[in-house]
């Protein structure tokens, strides 16, 4: 066998019986073999250089048994044996935190993107992640590396925003610019795509094979998980939601929120309803207050905020029945009002699918970007974590 070969084998396996460890912890050597079919001593050679390596803990003092025997020795995933950057950039804020290899946040930063637009926003970024790993007390040898969600097309092998219409984006190359300021690795994704890779890791799809996560807020993005793998289209461009159109005679004349806006996001996103609503009120309305007025029964901010859910009943309804999900996840700043429009989104399925499909919130507050961003990570790097 030739020595390449040999190694890469080595690195499976040991991919493997990481993941039968963080799968079934706590386990013994014996058990990994069991339930891997691979030959004790195997498993016991790859344990030690798991431990060597810090990725896995012993624990428990193998006790007697009854029959005199003495217990294994239990083994542990080690979660801290490395450090994850997640980094969400948004039409509204910048987030980003540090977390464990089992997306436990630990620090965590955030920032108004519209602040910084006119300035160096990588620059603000930077200050922010290097205050994080000095509160933490953590080195460069401490941090495996950065995911970073960002609003737009995104062309993820050259790690290059293509066009994001909020940051005033068009060919940005991200990676480059993030990496001139850190050693460790980084992989940039659209911001919706990271999403749904934490909803999958840690969240409501928790597992599933077929996931549509639905981000409203800014603009309207969705991202999508089929057949278990991230879907991203031939151009990176998969998923666009906000470019849906939900009603042919409007769409003739409708005028975008924000230049390259397309017409269901210019209609139902929050910062379409806000706007909408603006114009009627004379005075700057956010989302968030024309949910509340229309709690309080405003006509104006009624009229406005039922049609964007139904605009985006009859896009969710589309992607129902084009995609067959098992679960729609629904995130972004209009997520926080869901149980008011749940019960709409659910009549325009029942009424305009084949086949109804649970729709539910994000299980991630402000920080889902970074949870996200750093499933991003974990699943593009080359290492013996596997998520």
């Amino acid at each position: 066998m030739q020595k390449g070969n040999s190694a890469y084998i080595k690195n499976m396996n040991k991919k493997l019986v990481l993941k039968c460890i963080r799968d079934h912890e706590p386990i013994s050597r014996s058990e990994i073999s069991k339930k891997i079919h691979m030959s004790k001593p195997s498993v016991s050679l790859l344990v030690e250089n798991l431990i060597q390596e810090g990725w896995v803990l012993e624990t428990g003092t193998g006790e007697s048994t009854i029959s005199g025997g003495r217990k294994p020795v239990q083994l542990v995933f080690n979660p801290k044996s490395f450090y994850v950057i997640g980094v969400d950039i948004g039409g509204t804020k910048v987030s980003s935190g540090i977390t464990c290899l089992n997306g436990h946040i630990y620090a965590y930063r955030e920032f108004a993107t519209k602040d910084y637009l006119e300035k160096d926003i990588l620059e603000r970024l930077y200050e922010d992640v290097n205050r994080m790993v000095e509160e933490l007390h953590l080195t460069d040898h401490d941090i495996m590396g950065m995911g970073i969600g960002v609003p737009g097309v995104t062309n993820v092998k050259e790690g290059i925003v293509v066009d994001a219409p909020s940051m005033k984006w068009r060919n940005f190359p991200i990676r480059e610019r993030v990496s001139q300021n850190f050693s460790f690795p980084v992989f940039v994704e659209n911001d919706v795509n990271t999403s749904v890779l934490g909803e999958q890791w840690l969240g409501a799809g928790k597992s599933l094979e077929n996931i549509i996560y639905i981000a409203v807020g800014t603009g309207i993005g969705s991202g999508m998980i089929l057949n278990g793998k991230l879907f991203r289209g031939s151009s990176y461009s998969a998923g666009e939601m906000g470019y849906l159109v939900t009603d042919a005679r409007k769409a003739k004349d409708y005028q975008p929120t924000i230049e390259g806006y397309g017409f269901l996001e210019s209609i139902a996103s929050g910062t379409s309803i806000g706007k909408r609503l603006s114009s009627l009120k004379s005075e700057h309305v956010t989302a968030k207050e024309a949910f509340e007025l229309r709690r309080q029964g405003d006509k104006d901010a009624i009229e406005i905020v039922d049609s964007a859910i139904e605009h985006l009943g009859f896009g969710i309804a589309n992607y129902i029945s084009l995609f067959d999900p098992e679960l729609v996840i629904i995130g972004g700043g209009v997520s926080g009002s869901f149980e008011e429009y749940e019960q709409t989104i659910s009549k325009i399925i029942d009424e305009f699918t084949p086949k109804s499909c649970q729709v539910v919130p994000s299980t991630f507050g402000r920080e889902a970007g970074v949870v996200g961003a750093v499933a991003l990570f974990l699943k593009e790097n080359e290492s013996v974590i596997q998520i």
